[in-house]
């Protein structure tokens, strides 16, 4: 069952449309409605959804402005648009933000039900394709953390692989492979030794389950780090810095937490509590200083909000403005004034 999130001004709407996904039986389950685009963002600072619904038009951030938040910040929550209007730069902007549904309104519910049946399908394909990518980000990763010669490391996994491997009854063998030989090259070249006492680890080639295999897989993944991180500080250091310089590279540009985590080939979600526990910030919070310091320089320098707004990462002047005066509780030309 994958979880959706609706918000529409229209309290009417809201509330026909979440009667109406969880009754078609399509897989999915409403478990959150708001009137507008920053009661949605609240929620999702604090959780994870797959599907967010939206209106685009509403009276604070609208449903653009949202589908922006969601790719920067939420890369693996996919978006729904609904509109009364059929303006070719709402449907620009969605495309631009990885929107791949766009319904008009008033909702015909039966091509509501047929987005949700894409939307499910895309969801169920991400998250296999989240599963296949990830065991190869794993061997890149160690390999130029702890220096390992990346040639080698693949040669070895190669010798002991051939191209069946991704085949979901040896899913679990495969995953094994990789971290028996990520555990041998950290003992081997730096003298850690990985302990797997904890993780049932000799009964990990029995999984043959994908999602099962995942999940394990994150896990020994978090210990590894956190035992690498106790007897090696400099670990975190390499890719924190490294985060962070990717941040201070790219701010001006349409980044989000994907393309963060992908530079260092962290998944999304462990590069956000990754990201979170060694700088005690979240990375949209950092991202959003980087953004508003530059902003503030920029200032006063005295150029124009539209060209402020771009070279700080936000096409909508409007929604730069209204990021800025949360951040600062003033519009940046009373900023201005007062500085």
């Amino acid at each position: 069952m994958f979880s959706v999130i609706v918000v529409d001004d229209e309290m009417m709407i809201r509330t026909s449309i979440s009667a109406f996904i969880n009754n078609c039986d399509v897989g999915f389950e409403v478990v959150g409605t708001f009137r507008d685009g920053s009661d949605a963002i609240k929620y999702l600072e604090e959780n994870n959804v797959d599907l967010v619904i939206s209106d685009i038009r509403m009276v604070q951030v609208s449903g653009i402005d949202l589908a922006q938040y969601i790719y920067e910040n939420k890369p693996w929550t996919q978006v729904i648009l609904l509109s009364g209007y059929t303006d070719f730069e709402y449907a620009k902007a969605a495309i631009k933000y990885n929107v791949k549904e766009y319904i008009t309104k008033p909702t015909d519910f039966e091509n509501l039900k047929n987005s949700l049946i894409n939307m499910k399908n895309l969801l169920t394909e991400q998250k296999n394709n989240n599963i296949n990518s990830f065991f190869d980000n794993i061997m890149h990763l160690y390999a130029e953390i702890v220096s390992i010669n990346l040639a080698d490391a693949k040669e070895t996994l190669f010798a002991l692989l051939d191209k069946n491997t991704h085949k979901n009854e040896r899913l679990g063998q495969y995953a094994f492979n990789i971290f028996e030989i990520i555990i041998d090259k950290l003992y081997a070249n730096l003298n850690i030794r990985i302990s797997t006492e904890n993780d049932d680890f000799n009964d990990f080639p029995d999984i043959t389950d994908n999602q099962k295999v995942y999940d394990f897989s994150i896990k020994m993944l978090e210990n590894i780090i956190k035992q690498l991180s106790a007897k090696n500080k400099k670990t975190d250091n390499i890719v924190v810095d490294k985060l962070i310089q990717f941040i201070n590279d790219n701010f001006s540009k349409n980044i989000s937490l994907q393309d963060a985590a992908e530079s260092v080939f962290f998944n999304p979600a462990y590069c956000s509590r990754f990201f979170k526990e060694q700088t005690g910030e979240n990375f949209s919070n950092y991202l959003l200083k980087v953004r508003m310091e530059h902003a503030v320089k920029l200032l006063k320098e005295n150029k124009k909000i539209n060209d402020i707004s771009k070279e700080c990462g936000y096409q909508s002047p409007g929604y730069f403005t209204r990021v800025f005066k949360d951040y600062y509780n003033c519009t940046p030309s009373e900023y201005l004034h007062n500085s």
